[in-house]
């Protein structure tokens, strides 16, 4: 079932950001969405660049919202009595992340509509160092990365997402000690591609 209220913020959301010139990528369970995966979430997660803070800051006062916590890598916010949501956003201020940032592409989806969505490899790329940073959340993390190889061996992920890359999350995978853990996800894939070198089993 479409989520209105969600819809209508994002929307919102996604004016005020384009018309500022502040490039973003949604990452999240609206990411799984996006990959074919529909999930019932209150809650948007977006990359943003670090040096946007300060007006991304006035975008959100203006429509409403209060910042609850704020590090260097990531501000929560939340409306008077969430009564239009949470809305996280994690910022990127390295080269690898921008280089994440500017990977992403247009998805477009039957609920969600048109939105700037990291490439699949950045989001196994992102749920490594979320687990890496915060160990007690890897149980819905491992079980995003779940559902999502079930879509993508499946077939279901939209061709227009790149093939998943593990040479590239082997290389974050390395520099996060999440080695088992991806070996967990990729290893059953390895050698098995089909004819647009996707993985397959």
């Amino acid at each position: 079932m479409k989520n209105r209220k969600l819809n209508n913020v994002m929307e919102i959301l996604v004016h005020h950001l384009t018309q500022q010139h502040i490039p973003f990528a949604v990452i999240g369970a609206m990411a799984l969405g996006l990959y074919g995966l529909p999930r019932f979430t209150s809650d948007i997660d977006l990359l943003i660049q670090g040096k946007s803070w300060p007006e991304l800051k006035r975008i959100m006062e203006r429509l409403g919202y209060t910042c609850y916590q704020k590090t260097d890598t990531f501000a929560q916010f939340e409306s008077e009595l969430g009564v239009m949501g949470y809305i996280d956003f994690m910022f990127v201020n390295t080269p690898d992340g921008m280089d994440i940032l500017k990977r992403r592409i247009i998805a477009e989806d039957e609920l969600l509509g048109k939105l700037p969505v990291v490439q699949p490899t950045d989001y196994f790329v992102l749920k490594m160092m979320a687990i890496a940073n915060n160990p007690d959340r890897s149980v819905k993390d491992e079980a995003d990365l779940s559902a999502f190889m079930q879509l993508y061996r499946n077939r279901l992920v939209p061709d227009y997402f790149e093939p998943l890359d593990r040479a590239r999350i082997y290389l974050f995978a390395d520099r996060f000690g999440q080695k088992k853990l991806i070996e967990k996800y990729l290893d059953p894939l390895q050698n098995h591609r089909d004819e647009k070198g996707r993985f397959e089993l």
